[in-house]
């Protein structure tokens, strides 16, 4: 019988370090430093950022660059994406899907929220799957990771101002329409065509940036 691995596979433990880094706002020679150790996600990184889904107007080539132009808190959210992508991660639908709750959250969040807690949504939404993206129970992997106080008591309390979101995010994926109606009712200043188009553009922002 196969059984998953309970060990963060190589290239996520670094990416996991990173997200650690860049929460505790350590200097940016150290950051660089465990970028180095691993070329791939760093070209990852900046292909993320660069992509158009991040709107910027002047290529970023380093990440000294990307720490200059949009500020530490803003790369959470695309360290984040590299645990989803990293090499020997889970299948490319998981992935998919795990981008697509983030950026789903994230234009949900936009409604009711303030644009801070907006980028914890897109952690939460991501960080959702952390479990199948690195065959490691949820609670365990999130140990030790630094992350906001509402990300984590909204993937492992199901409490808090992320939660509904995340409840609406999961029915939209099952195609669930009652579990779909009690989250939209929960959420009363979004209506459920918001929510349909909001999904749209999830999925055509996740198919344009894993296919950059």
């Amino acid at each position: 019988v196969w059984v998953r691995s309970q060990v963060v596979r190589p290239s996520q433990a670094v990416v996991l370090e990173l997200i650690g880094l860049v929460r505790r706002g350590a200097d940016l020679p150290f950051i660089e430093a465990v970028l180095k150790r691993d070329p791939a996600l760093s070209f990852n990184l900046l292909k993320f950022i660069n992509s158009s889904g991040f709107g910027l107007s002047c290529e970023i080539t380093s990440f000294a660059h990307a720490v200059m132009i949009l500020g530490m808190d803003k790369l959470l959210r695309w360290s984040c994406l590299l645990v989803a992508t990293a090499q020997g991660g889970a299948s490319p639908a998981v992935a998919h899907t795990a981008v697509v709750r983030g950026r789903l959250m994230e234009l949900l969040a936009a409604h009711l929220l303030t644009p801070q807690e907006c980028e914890h949504a897109f952690v939460a939404g991501v960080f959702s799957l952390l479990d199948t993206l690195t065959g490691v129970a949820l609670p365990r992997a999130l140990q030790g990771l630094p992350l906001p106080e509402a990300v984590l008591d909204c993937l492992l309390e199901h409490r808090g101002p992320l939660a509904p979101f995340l409840d609406l995010t999961e029915a939209c994926e099952r195609a669930d329409d009652a579990a779909f109606a009690r989250a939209v009712q929960a959420l009363a200043l979004i209506s459920g065509h918001d929510v349909n188009m909001a999904h749209l553009q999830a999925l055509a922002w996740a198919d344009e940036l894993l296919a950059a």
